[in-house]
């Protein structure tokens, strides 16, 4: 399992230069994304998997979650919906 060191380090080796949010409780809470099949007190902040994509303004544009663990949005789709924003 990574952790937000090992992300950042991923990302850094990758040239991804946009914010990642990585073992955030009280974002995943105001997204609604967090699984309530744990309680909340030894796995606060466990959430869905999910992407969100939100523009420079703040704007949600993007919202995929899934509650099986093992699905994720593909990367194909992702970089889809990060063009669609930069327009044609």
């Amino acid at each position: 399992m990574y952790n937000a060191t090992e992300t950042r380090r991923w990302l850094a080796e990758n040239d991804w230069t946009f914010p990642l949010l990585v073992e955030g409780a009280a974002v995943i809470r105001a997204y609604g994304i967090r699984n309530p099949d744990h309680d909340g007190t030894e796995r606060e902040g466990l959430a869905h998997p999910a992407t969100i994509i939100v523009d420079r303004d703040g704007i949600v544009r993007f919202v995929n979650v899934w509650i099986n663990y093992r699905d994720r949005t593909s990367p194909d789709e992702i970089l889809e919906q990060l063009a669609a924003l930069s327009g044609p």
